[in-house]
């Protein structure tokens, strides 16, 4: 490779990714000439993890596995391509299946120890769902640690007597006290107000603006269109941060009359008590109506509960004055420390996540050296081991970009190879290049896994993005932006910045010096994206996401972006997937369909589908029958035991011993041209 570091021009990482390619095929004894062959591995947790490490091992069995080019992985598809590109790498003159190495202590092979870490983020020594719920609540009590004196801080500053500001009686409560001082607040209450007064007149003004046709033009209507929901939105939070001495006194109303000190005592927190129970039971009340798209009472629980948890801030700040005693002082040291010193990435769950999925999915295996796993970087996954290209797709958060598509899509695919990494709106840069944590192989396959995370095309209500970020339920990255090359040594308080900016939505968008990687999923979840992009001539795609109604919404949306952004179209039919499926069992769990690519080219692409079928092993009906969900249970359930991982694991491998039967599998395009005899024939 040769260059600059950086790039915006794909073409330059198109070429680079072709010399690669022929090295690889040069060191495996391969013909140079044939046409590109790129496998998909979906996300879908541990559910596709081993679905797809039996489609593995079956390509290997038919001599296909080699013949990969590019392997495109998505969160849990990650797993295990990650486990083959750490295999390839580590012990590159194993000839079998790459499966079958033998571990380094000798207990068994690869396939022995995945088995046994099924249940992978609790499957060490001494592990339990003790440690994991351990985890989770040290996680989001260091990130409270390192937040509420800050908050508490701010809240307390707001309630200082700044200047004579006087109250107006009519906003107080009936028997109760104006509240004295609150001049932060006072002035947030009359600006909510001055803004809400004046977005009548800007409406008007904004008529008389867009009415006229000298003035009229799309930027001008745009931009006041913008400014006329700044307002609006503006306005609301400065009446809620204002009325918090108000409502702080609501619950001394409803006690004024008792006579009872504990009562009273107990009456003072009331307000702050009940927006937080009334928010979790709206909350839950809401759980089935946003299930089926009406998400108006879950939002709201949310918003009351969060409005709770500030109120406690405020009762913490300005009631009880925490901030004078030296307990706060302390805490107020702690938290600057942490938040100069400390890498949010490193203390937060995704350090945890990356942790395991180390110990489960990379294993040490016998010949391999002792180099550890954590520290492999990307662009040393050579193409002599004879691995493909390692594409470990994730996404880049633009919930805040300047540019409207990327704006409203809230990602942007951002993938990490051994040679490059970066997306379109970033651009690209070597990975050899590349100073930051995201180009190891751990942090990369971690990356493409953070399913949960604030400010996503899942979780966008503000509400919700603030509460994730403020508990650290959260397990995106923080990364340094292929723009900035190594970066700098300037120290910053960046757990606080990178919490600000995930719990206000600002600051996600590819123009930063740190961008925010999360899931892959988030845009792409089968990872066919990228393979479209390179103009693959022939695709498989495993899509083992969770899908038990059928809806193929992660085909739809990947084959929808190919076309708007690549002028790629995809023509593939798979209703009567549906059909078969509800008729009972399937008889042929893929489909082939065809590509067009923008220059002209033409591409063949294979969609595999985890369906139950005819003539399967009875472990896997007895599996079926005993757990009527499969293959389709819950993304949630990441802990599989035995049985369940060979139910997946044997009917990955069953189904792709059909796609592979009575077919020429030396060749990739005869395969492909047997495979369409079929379809013709079906």
């Amino acid at each position: 490779m040769s260059g600059t570091g950086h790039s915006h021009d794909f073409a330059q990482v198109a070429a680079d990714e072709a010399a690669w390619i022929a090295r690889r095929r040069r060191a495996g004894g391969l013909p140079a000439d044939t046409a590109a062959f790129g496998l998909a591995l979906s996300g879908g947790g541990i559910r596709s993890a081993v679905f797809n490490l039996g489609l593995l091992q079956a390509l290997h069995g038919a001599g296909l596995l080699r013949q990969v080019d590019y392997l495109s992985s998505v969160s849990g598809g990650g797993y295990v391509a990650g486990c083959l590109s750490w295999l390839r790498h580590t012990v590159p003159g194993w000839r079998g299946c790459p499966f079958q190495a033998p571990l380094a202590d000798g207990s068994g092979t690869v396939l022995d120890w995945l088995r046994l870490n099924g249940k992978f983020l609790i499957a060490a020594p001494g592990f339990s769902m003790w440690t994991l719920v351990a985890a989770i609540l040290a996680s989001t009590l260091l990130n409270l640690l390192v937040l509420a004196p800050l908050l508490i801080g701010l809240l307390w500053l707001l309630g200082l007597p700044w200047w004579p500001a006087q109250w107006p009686q009519w906003l107080v409560l009936p028997g109760m006290d104006a509240p004295h001082g609150h001049d932060g607040y006072w002035l947030a209450l009359r600006g909510g107000l001055w803004l809400l007064a004046a977005f009548p007149l800007l409406a008007v003004l904004a008529a008389l603006l867009i009415g006229t046709a000298k003035a009229r033009s799309d930027r001008l209507m745009h931009a006041i269109r913008l400014l006329l929901g700044q307002v609006l939105a503006l306005s609301c939070g400065l009446l809620a941060l204002g009325t918090l001495p108000l409502a702080s006194r609501l619950g001394d109303a409803l006690v004024a009359g008792v006579d009872n000190g504990t009562l009273r005592l107990l009456g003072g927190h009331l307000d702050w008590g009940l927006a937080m129970v009334a928010g979790l039971a709206v909350l839950l009340a809401g759980r089935g109506r946003a299930r089926r798209g009406r998400q108006g009472l879950a939002m709201a629980g949310l918003a009351l509960l969060l409005y709770g948890l500030v109120l406690l801030g405020y009762h913490l700040a300005v009631r009880d004055d925490v901030v004078a005693t030296p307990a706060f002082a302390a805490a107020l040291v702690l938290s600057v420390l942490l938040a100069f010193t400390c890498d949010l990435n490193r203390v937060s769950m995704f350090a945890y996540y990356r942790a395991r999925l180390l110990g489960s999915f990379l294993p040490a295996v016998a010949g391999g050296g002792d180099a550890p796993a954590i520290s492999l970087r990307m662009d040393a996954l050579a193409p002599d081991a004879g691995a493909p290209l390692h594409l470990v797709n994730t996404t880049l958060n633009t919930f805040s970009s300047p540019d409207a598509r990327r704006r409203a899509r809230g990602g942007a695919s951002f993938f990490v190879s051994p040679l490059w990494l970066g997306s379109d709106a970033t651009g690209f840069r070597r990975s050899a290049d590349y100073a930051g944590d995201a180009a190891t192989l751990a942090s990369a396959l971690t990356i493409s896994a953070a399913a949960i995370d604030p400010d996503t095309h899942v979780t966008r209500n503000r509400a919700l993005s603030a509460l994730m970020a403020l508990l650290n339920v959260r397990l995106g990255f923080w990364a340094l932006n292929p723009l900035r090359g190594r970066g700098d040594w300037l120290p910053r308080p960046r757990w606080w910045l990178f919490i600000a900016r995930e719990m206000l939505g600002t600051g996600l968008s590819e123009r930063h010096r740190h961008v925010h990687l999360a899931d892959g999923g988030h845009f792409d979840n089968l990872g066919l994206y990228e393979l479209v992009r390179r103009r693959v001539p022939h695709i498989v795609v495993s899509d083992a996401g969770a899908d038990p109604d059928l809806d193929f919404g992660d085909l739809g949306r990947a084959i929808e972006r190919v076309r708007v952004d690549f002028g790629a179209e995809i023509d593939l039919a798979v209703d009567s997937l549906a059909r078969e499926r509800e008729a009972g069992l399937a008889t042929r769990p893929w489909r082939l369909g065809t590509i067009r690519y923008a220059d002209g080219s033409a591409g063949r692409i294979l969609y595999l589908r985890p369906m139950m079928a005819a003539g399967l092993s009875a472990d896997i009906y007895a599996w079926w029958r005993g757990h009527p969900s499969f293959p389709d249970e819950s993304t949630a359930n990441q802990f599989f035991g035995e049985a369940q991982f060979e139910a997946y694991r044997a009917l990955g491998f069953d189904l792709a011993g059909r796609l592979l039967a009575g077919a020429p599998t030396q060749d990739v395009v005869a395969w492909f041209d047997h495979l369409a005899g079929l379809e013709r024939a079906a």
